[in-house]
């Protein structure tokens, strides 16, 4: 049985990475090779930094849900392997939107696991999973298809805020603010600088 959702708000330190991605916010590398190679990696870095993040609370405190979360980093560790081949070999871009899609569903399994012991209102999950695929779709209008990978992420992201301040899990709640600034404060750092793959090594799983 997995324990109360009583940490959920610090396991998924992305938001807004529909708008970083597809609302004009990102900002090119010198070094990129395409918009898509661009949007690739500022989207796993902030992957990479939510999983970190992640990784400590899992291995010390919720080892119920070391298997899911296992897998969302085999699934980055995929996506950095097709990245990296990529970076030097154009050509296999589609493989690498592949390995994104493979990541995206991996990212849908640890987002509802952690969903689930959060027991958030109904009524707010269905308003924000409405607000994301607007956000989505206006992201897919622009050509930005790697958004796909982090979805689930901005949404446990909102759904962690409709948690009411005089509530338990209020304190962790605020914790996922922080850590989603963390997050977008590392963009935001590489924003204009060169592509670096060393910022973006697969996170070890949790043994």
């Amino acid at each position: 049985m997995f324990k109360p959702l009583k940490w959920a708000a610090v396991a998924l330190p992305v938001i807004c990475i529909l708008f970083a991605c597809g609302c004009g916010m990102q900002a090119s590398h010198p070094n990129q090779i395409n918009s898509f190679d661009g949007a690739t990696y500022d989207s796993l870095l902030m992957g990479h930094d939510a999983l970190a993040s992640l990784r400590t609370n899992v291995s010390a405190s919720y080892p119920a849900y070391t298997p899911v979360f296992n897998q969302a980093c085999a699934a980055y560790s995929v996506v950095y392997a097709s990245y990296s081949t990529f970076r030097g070999r154009p050509t296999t871009q589609a493989e690498v939107a592949v390995a994104i899609a493979n990541l995206a569903v991996a990212i849908v399994v640890l987002e509802n696991a952690l969903q689930t012991g959060l027991h958030p209102s109904a009524k707010d999950v269905i308003g924000i999973r409405a607000h994301a695929k607007r956000l989505h779709a206006f992201a897919n209008e622009k050509g930005i298809s790697v958004s796909d990978i982090l979805t689930e992420l901005e949404i446990a992201a909102a759904v962690a805020r409709t948690i009411p301040q005089a509530s338990p899990e209020a304190g962790l709640a605020q914790i996922v603010i922080a850590s989603t600034n963390a997050a977008l404060a590392a963009q935001a750092a590489a924003a204009g600088q060169p592509i670096d793959l060393a910022l973006l090594q697969p996170v070890p799983p949790v043994h």
